[in-house]
């Protein structure tokens, strides 16, 4: 059955991405690319590059409401986004390197770790921790909401392993960048959304290129998906900045593990 035929379901699918996306500044990959796969029977690496072209306007789109709320650091943005360029073409590449059913059980791999870490906090639990750890080389009057500025060599090395997680499983890296603002740039939890959003944005376009030069992007279902993700993300985005974040960190867990387990049973088999 042709994709012609899954209009209802490419609808449904666009939503929650767009959804997704915006609400967690993720770019929406985690949930796209397993549900293209799993209900519209695409080959692993179509799914992955057809997703990884539909986060370009979805992370675009999603941005807007942080940047009006002045949550994007356009400057850090850039340090992590151009070494990230990098890092995704060579990720894009590397899918070729191996069979789709391998990427998918990787990719199901990823999506358990993520789901587990939403739902239990693992990460955000790590660098509460962190920061709540006094420094013993700062000075007892420096100001404890002043924002350090992470090396360059740092932003690089993130942006780099950002891009080569973007390019190989298709998603824009955010479950990487969100934690890591959190920890090394002392950013609130919805300034990293909107970084991160902006740093998605950067990395798919050469992804997405790289991606349609191996033929692994379905231009008609792109663009039948864009009529839904860039109106959602934009309502993702306007619903998280007025919903608690434990809420919909834990509900967006908890779709991600049922979504691996259900890969896993399906390439398994």
């Amino acid at each position: 059955m042709s994709a012609h035929q899954h209009i209802f379901e490419i609808i449904i699918i666009g939503f929650c991405t767009g959804l997704l996306s915006g609400a967690f500044g993720i770019g929406g990959g985690v949930v796209c690319t397993p549900l293209l796969r799993l209900f519209l029977g695409l080959s692993a690496h179509v799914a992955v590059g057809t997703t990884i072209a539909i986060i370009i306007p979805t992370s675009c789109t999603g941005a807007v409401n942080y940047f009006r709320k002045g949550l994007v650091d356009f400057k850090l943005a850039l340090a992590i986004g151009i070494p990230a360029m990098l890092g995704v073409c060579f990720g894009a590449y590397a899918t070729n390197l191996i069979s789709g059913n391998a990427l998918m059980i990787s990719f199901a791999c990823l999506v358990t770790f993520v789901g587990v870490d939403l739902t239990f906090g693992i990460l955000e639990k790590f660098t509460n921790k962190a920061k709540s750890e006094p420094d013993s080389e700062s000075e007892p009057d420096s100001k404890p909401d002043s924002k350090p500025k992470p090396s360059r060599l740092k932003l690089a090395l993130l942006g780099i392993t950002t891009g080569l997680m973007a390019g190989f499983f298709g998603i824009g890296g955010g479950f990487i960048l969100i934690p890591a603002l959190v920890y090394l740039a002392n950013m609130t939890l919805k300034e990293a959304f909107g970084t991160s959003l902006c740093v998605v944005s950067i990395v798919s376009i050469p992804g997405t290129i790289t991606h349609a030069l191996l033929g692994h992007v379905d231009y008609w279902l792109m663009i039948v998906m864009m009529f839904t993700t860039v109106p959602a993300s934009f309502l993702g985005s306007a619903i998280a900045l007025r919903t608690k974040d434990s809420v919909l960190k834990k509900a967006f867990g908890i779709i991600m593990l049922i979504v691996a387990i259900t890969m896993f049973f399906k390439e398994a088999s």
